[in-house]
């Protein structure tokens, strides 16, 4: 571990990334999304959703949004507008483990951790 502050290849992991062009590409697409929340502290954790559906905007500001299909059809949730983290996925048949539901081909995946600020 380093005694001097982190170098820029260390912050970059940190710093969100958007690519217009992939960005533009998604919508239209079919996602697959993992998130994991925890306690504040980020020791404990909450819940874990799966969500699938198909992407319907995206704004680098505001981030990118999913109408969701299958036991979360109705909602449509926002994903963080960092687009190195969109995976483009391998065909196949997906099991989500916390519904049961089968995804076949979606086009990208994707898995956040959410932890809330610590309340003082």
């Amino acid at each position: 571990m380093s005694d001097g502050p982190p170098d820029e290849e260390d912050l970059e992991a940190f710093v969100p990334s958007w690519d217009q062009n992939v960005a533009d590409a998604a919508v239209g697409k079919t996602i697959l999304a993992g998130v994991t929340y925890f306690e504040s502290g980020g020791q404990t954790l909450r819940s874990q959703e799966q969500y699938h559906g198909i992407i319907v905007s995206v704004d680098p500001k505001v981030g990118v949004h999913v109408r969701c299909a299958g036991a979360h059809a109705g909602e449509t949730i926002c994903l963080p507008p960092h687009t190195r983290v969109f995976t483009r996925a391998s065909p196949g048949n997906y099991t989500l483990r916390s519904t049961g539901e089968i995804v076949t081909d979606p086009d990208f995946f994707t898995t956040w951790s959410v932890t809330p600020p610590v309340k003082n």
